[in-house]
């Protein structure tokens, strides 16, 4: 079962800081480094020895492609190896209670005469297939095999999930049944049908369901499927997702929608799930919360008789201050454990719940957001109240954090510059964020040229850690800052509401604000100011250009520029909806009074957009629209689109050319530049 796998990979960002700057001589970061970067991914220990599994990640310097597999430890850290020859593609592994398995994701083929993996664009997730690994014999197998029934099986943080069974016999999961939705005559006449899906990351995946498949015999050297008897669980057009088994292996918890109101299942935390209790031999469903808002992340007491869960009361924002609470199986309530109330709170959950939340049936272990770190709460369900750590979570904790490989060692030659929190007054809001100044070795001094880069969402956060980002800006010379404006996670509830109707109004004074303590600060030059954001962060860039003339130049990346494109071709409504109070129609002067692109012909600061373009949470025609608008002002512009890409650019090429252009824009238009 896992074990601490936040904490685990926090750890290996703190560890890997701490090995670079043991070192005297340092180069500065390069852009070449981002195919050097390796990271773990889902470590996970086995119940009764000293051994560990991991998804291993890296760029493969041939193909210049980001490769998965997983990793074997023993014992420590030096005792390492891949888990199989070659390192084929393995992600995200589960091992069964009992030792004797490694579940794991795969978008390997499958020998001989098989169904291939259901279809999936380059620019969604990768189509994947479970797999098995024996752990005596070392062999592996495809479960379900050539005549797999299911479809795409999904596996986000949020939805998907593989589970053992508590005696290790049975396996869940989340998959669609693979159907296409076209039919023969939508075909000929070369039309498109539109059809809903499961949204950004997901495209052509249909309703969610639950499986579970009996594990049988243990596959041979032809790599025989393990799995002997499949049961789909459920059969109605609802989305099912985060199956969890109870104690006894009877029953399974899951999260579902049956509401009309979806969206991409990925992102829309804000709508109507409630937890099901479901039967497994006959199917029977049971409804166990009828909360309006989001009850999500059920999480079984070793003794079968609690759920812990996560809840919000409204269908607000997408990202919001959740509750934590226990649902009684015995007297059929729920209790509230932590509220997500309208104060800072430091004990506020963050999403998901680990998985192994529980220590014993009396204590409940935490993730909490709590500004810009994510420090974990241990909570006495007895009393409600804060303990410490116990000697033997800790044992186990140490006994994990060294058993891992640790990720990039290259940084260790590489000089990492170190963030600093920074907080300041924005009328009666106190804001904080991080500044990370360039690192000695780059000879800069200050006060620094800056960028300021605005995180996504709007309820999104800046939190500590390595960013390769950041420090490759440091590493060229600038200072970054990363403000947690109102809106950002972390901070509660009222700091979240503080965004709604107002975005471009007060978020954009608490980032203004917060370089003006900078500059008074003696920390940054206000003649060298530029800005680059993602997703919100894009609005937020799209939108300062808009209302301020300090920044020397701007990049803009899937920005949302435009409300009523947002809302009209995102496939997230309730983002605009929620935002700005209502539709389109209802609302229409706020829709106009809150997009970048009504202020285009006050932009003065020559802006780079960047723009993916399959992009489905914030759509292509944003930015071309945005472009052409400054071209018609006669502002310093550029459009450039990244194919086969969707909200988030991952091919490593792509995202080396965004590193370059941004860089190189930036340099262009610097106070010191040549003229051109």
């Amino acid at each position: 079962m896992p074990v601490f796998r936040w904490l685990a990979c926090l750890t290996l960002s703190l560890f890997v800081l701490s090995s670079a700057s043991a070192q005297e001589k340092k180069k500065l970061l390069r852009i070449e480094d981002l195919y050097l970067m390796e990271s773990v991914k889902s470590p996970t220990l086995f119940p009764k020895e000293e051994k560990l599994v991991y998804e291993r990640v890296w760029i493969d310097a041939k193909t210049k492609e980001e490769r998965h597999a997983l990793w074997l430890v023993t014992g420590k850290r030096e005792n390492r190896k891949p888990l199989e020859e070659g390192e084929p593609d393995g992600r995200s592994p589960v091992v069964s209670p009992d030792g004797e398995w490694i579940a794991f994701l795969s978008t390997r083929h499958v020998p001989g005469k098989s169904k291939e993996l259901p279809f999936t664009p380059p620019y969604s997730d990768a189509s994947v297939g479970i797999w098995m690994y024996h752990v005596k014999t070392g062999q592996v197998a495809s479960l379900g095999g050539i005549g797999r029934v299911w479809g795409r099986v999904f596996h986000d943080g949020f939805y998907g999930r593989v589970a053992f069974s508590p005696d290790s016999k049975r396996i869940a999961f989340v998959a669609d049944d693979g159907r296409q939705f076209r039919e023969k005559k939508d075909y000929e006449p070369r039309v498109e049908v539109v059809e809903p899906d499961q949204g950004e990351g997901y495209t052509g995946y249909g309703p969610a369901q639950i499986y579970v498949v009996d594990i049988g015999r243990i596959p041979d050297e032809r790599g025989l499927s393990p799995g002997t008897k499949v049961h789909r669980i459920t059969l109605n057009p609802v989305w099912y997702g985060d199956p969890q088994w109870s104690p006894d292996g009877k029953k399974l918890v899951v999260v579902a929608n049956k509401s009309n109101d979806r969206e991409s299942v990925r992102y829309s935390i804000n709508k109507n799930f409630d937890l099901y209790l479901i039967d497994v031999e006959s199917r029977k469903q049971t409804q166990l919360t009828t909360n309006l808002g989001p009850d999500v992340s059920p999480r079984w007491s070793p003794d079968g008789r609690e759920i812990a869960y996560l809840s919000v009361s409204r269908n607000g924002p997408h990202r919001d201050a959740f509750t934590l609470k226990v649902f009684d199986i015995r007297k059929n309530e729920s209790r509230t454990i932590v509220a997500g109330g309208g104060v800072l709170d430091d004990r506020i959950p963050s999403f998901p719940l680990p998985d192994d939340c529980w220590e014993g049936s009396k204590t409940l272990r935490i993730n909490v957001d709590a500004g810009t770190s994510t420090p974990y709460r241990r909570i006495d369900l007895v009393s409600d109240s804060e303990v410490k750590n116990s000697g033997a979570q800790l044992e186990k904790l140490i006994r994990l954090v060294v058993s891992t490989s640790p990720a990039n060692p290259v940084l260790s030659e590489r000089a990492v510059a170190k963030g600093e929190i920074i907080q300041w007054q924005n009328g009666d809001l106190q804001v904080e964020g991080i500044f990370t100044p360039p690192p000695p070795e780059s000879f800069a001094k200050p006060p620094y040229k800056l960028i300021v880069y605005p995180h996504g969402g709007p309820h999104g956060r800046s939190a500590k850690g390595f960013d390769f980002t950041v420090q490759l800006f440091a590493s060229r010379g600038y200072a970054v800052f990363q403000p947690n404006f109102r809106g950002s996670t972390g901070y509660g509830k009222k700091f979240i509401d503080a965004d709604r109707l107002d975005l471009g109004g007060g978020d954009m004074r608490d980032i203004l604000t917060g370089i003006d303590k900078l500059v008074k600060d003696g920390k940054v030059d206000p003649k060298q100011q530029f800005v680059y954001g993602i997703s919100y962060g894009g609005f937020m860039t799209s939108w300062l250009v808009g209302h301020t003339n300090q920044f020397r130049a701007a990049v803009a990346q899937n920005a949302v520029t435009d409300m009523n494109m947002m809302y009209g071709l995102s496939d997230l409504q309730s983002w605009t909806t929620w935002e700005l109070g209502g539709l389109p129609w209802e609302q229409p002067e706020r829709y106009r009074k809150h997009s970048p692109i009504t202020y285009a012909d006050k932009v003065k600061t020559p802006t780079l957009i960047l723009h993916a373009r399959n992009d489905r949470r914030c759509p292509l025609p944003m930015g071309k629209a945005f472009h052409q608008a400054l071209l018609a002002n006669n502002v310093k512009t550029q459009l450039v689109i990244y194919p086969d890409e969707g909200h988030g650019i991952r091919s490593p090429r792509h995202r080396e050319d965004v590193y370059r252009r941004v860089l190189d824009w930036f340099a262009k238009h610097d106070l010191h530049a040549s003229p051109p």
